[in-house]
């Protein structure tokens, strides 16, 4: 009797874990998902190419769209890069949230960063729900991916960099 108590006391305790495991989207089907709209250079077949690619511990590099090559740098459960062009790179987070959006407890951060000579220029951040609508309002983050978030967006450059140009010549 005591050895079927056990038994069903383990049952419900992998079935939480479980459960609460599905509730967390996979970053990696929030990329494939992603309406080409979101980051035009990259095609559905794009992103599952360079996917395949991080995978086979390949060169995870695409044709893009507008026929330059873009190239997959990072890729883990809540993290992706990829430097879409010479200038622009694209980051996507996967962040917790304290408040439920579209009845996930997760949401997308969107990070495009625009370089010229090698200097982090102009930083663009945009929210997503893990169903792709686009947040119209800061969610309310983890106090943990808050920190990490100011890390990564930095006020402009682009003014200071052009008056050097000006002085320059």
């Amino acid at each position: 009797m005591m050895t079927k108590k056990l038994i069903f006391a383990f049952l419900v305790i992998i079935l939480t874990f479980t459960t609460a495991r599905a509730d967390t989207p996979s970053l990696r089907q929030l990329f494939i998902e992603m309406p080409d709209s979101i980051i035009p250079y990259l095609s559905h077949n794009n992103r599952l190419d360079l996917l395949d690619f991080m995978d086979s511990n390949m060169k995870s590099e695409v044709t893009n769209d507008f026929g330059g090559k873009s190239v997959m740098t990072v890729l883990t459960e809540d993290s992706i890069s990829v430097q879409l062009n010479e200038l622009n790179k694209t980051k996507i987070l996967l962040l917790e949230s304290t408040q439920p959006v579209d009845s996930s407890n997760c949401v997308i951060a969107l990070i495009r960063t625009i370089y010229i000579d090698g200097e982090q220029m102009e930083t663009d951040l945009k929210y997503y729900s893990v169903k792709w609508r686009r947040l119209t309002k800061e969610p309310q983050l983890s106090p943990a991916h808050k920190e990490l978030m100011k890390r990564y967006v930095k006020p402009s450059n682009i003014i200071n960099f052009l008056i050097r140009r000006v002085n320059k010549d």
